[in-house]
Order: structure tokens, then sequence, then C-alpha cells
């Protein structure tokens, strides 16, 4: 859909980008062609799109993608593909992704398919959520074609000891393989963002070679050790599981980590092995 496109269907709708909706819309075919290309998607393949906007995305993907169901939380968005695309292998659901119910969804419309792959220019104030959505609720997605805020996406690919490396960091390196594609230069959209974009690949790993004694305590511990920066991991530990500081210094020291030491110095390995240390004097008490 070209700039002009856009611009005439706003206005034939007379409606404008909405701002608190995080909405720009891709206008650059090339970069439309990218995305859909680095899916390798076909007609055995299943696609979920999550706000598709004014459907220059979903256009492509109906035509390569043996089905494609769309979340998209706007009615006027919503209103203007039904009239706009008329396609039997596309389900638009006007709903907010973050409360739908995702799994019974997959399973009436998509559980003929036993590849499901994500690809999205996901809303930019919403993406962190998403994204845990998906990988903590363990939504049957092989793989995320998605594009982002670049900061956003510094921070997916991020590494110990740097600024960018947080909880959801090492969610998603915990889950996925994280690829970094090509950037989206701000001229590409409808309203221009004051951003540049990233789109990342996020590959499902087929098995995680070293997994938690327990899961959901993981997840829980992951967020609690970042949850104040500046803090030392002792401080957090001892305020968010109610363990006596001695314990936990003794504890990091026995196990080689310095009892002073904060959150983002520590690999994903790291936080998995102090998580199932915590995980069983939680579970002594």
């Amino acid at each position: 859909m070209r700039p002009s496109d856009i611009n005439k269907l706003l206005e034939r709708y007379n409606l404008k980008a909405k701002k608190h909706l995080g909405q720009n819309f891709l206008s650059d075919q090339n970069y439309i062609n990218k995305i859909v290309d680095s899916a390798s998607i076909d007609k055995n393949t299943a696609v979920i799109e999550i706000g598709p906007g004014l459907g220059s995305l979903t256009q492509k993907l109906v035509e390569k993608a043996g089905f494609v169901l769309c979340y998209e939380i706007d009615s006027d968005m919503a209103n203007i593909i039904k009239d706009t695309i008329e396609a039997p292998n596309l389900v638009l659901i006007n709903q907010d992704f973050l409360r739908a119910n995702v799994f019974d969804d997959i399973k009436e419309y998509l559980g003929q398919y036993e590849e499901i792959i994500l690809v999205a220019n996901l809303p930019y104030y919403i993406t962190t959520a998403i994204l845990i959505k998906i990988l903590e609720d363990r939504l049957p997605i092989k793989k995320m074609i998605v594009m982002m805020q670049k900061e956003v996406a510094d921070r997916l690919s991020g590494n110990p000891k740097t600024k960018e490396y947080n909880s959801l960091s090492v969610l998603v390196q915990y889950y996925t393989n994280v690829k970094r594609l090509f950037e989206v230069a701000p001229d590409a959209f409808i309203p221009r963002p004051e951003v540049v974009s990233t789109v990342l690949e996020l590959e499902k790993k087929i098995s995680i070679e070293t997994k938690p004694l327990n899961e959901e305590f993981f997840l829980k511990f992951n967020r609690l050790i970042f949850s104040s920066r500046r803090k030392t991991i002792s401080n957090n530990i001892a305020k968010g599981l109610n363990i006596d500081k001695k314990i936990i210094a003794e504890t990091l020291v026995e196990n080689g980590f310095r009892a002073d030491i904060r959150a983002e110095a520590l690999s994903v390995a790291d936080i998995i092995k102090l998580s199932d240390l915590f995980y069983q004097i939680k579970k002594e008490d």
C-alpha cells in the first residue's frame, strides 16, 4: 500500500491515525515484502497478525499463507479491513490481543496447521506486554517476525553487563533464538514516527538445554532480581522472597557469585542456577 493509497483510505473513512494506539502505517512495499519473505510462509503455514491497521501487511499475508488470524483493537481499522480485504483464509477478531483467549482462537481457526508463525508490526506502546503474554502463556507459535521500536529490539538482543540487558532480555533469550534482520527508517510510515524501527526474528527453541527446577518460580525470580536495577540482587531477593540477607550472601558466595552482584551482570544460565538455589531454600522454609 503506497503513501497515496493510505492517505486516500483514511480520507475516505474520515479517519486519522490514533496516537494513543500507536498507529503508524507501514507504507513502503519493499519493507512489507521483506517482512513477509523473512517469515518463509506458504499455504501450509498459519499466521497470526497483531495490530494490522489498514491491512498493508495483511493483504500480502493472505496471498502467501494458508490462513491468517488477525487481532485488531480499533473498530475503525477492523471495519476498513473487512471492507477492503475479501479472503476466505482471513479471520479478523476485533479485540485487544492482551485480553483474548488466544489458545481457544488457535484451536478454533488454526487447529489443522502444525506451523503457526506470528508476523506483525507490533504496536510500540504494548510490544513488551504482547511478547510476555506469548512467551509466558506458552502459545504454540513456532516463530515470530516482529517489527518494533529499535530501543526495545536492543533490549531483546541485549547482552549481560550492558544497559540494554533486563528481565525481558532474559525471558526472550530463554525461550527463543533472537536474530536481528533489518532496520526500518521512519520515512517508511504514515504518519512518520520519531524513532527507528527494527525487525527481529524470534524462533522458539525446540528444546531448552538447561531448564529450571520450577519454571514459574524462575519467571517470577527473573522479574524480581531486575525490579530495582540500582539495588543488588541480594536486596531484591530479601524483599521479594523474604529471605534473610545473611543466607542470601552465603548462598551467592558459596556458588561463585559476589555478594553485591547486580542482575545485569548475570547470564541467562546464571539466573537459572540462582533461581534453582533460592527455589530450594524457599521450598525448605
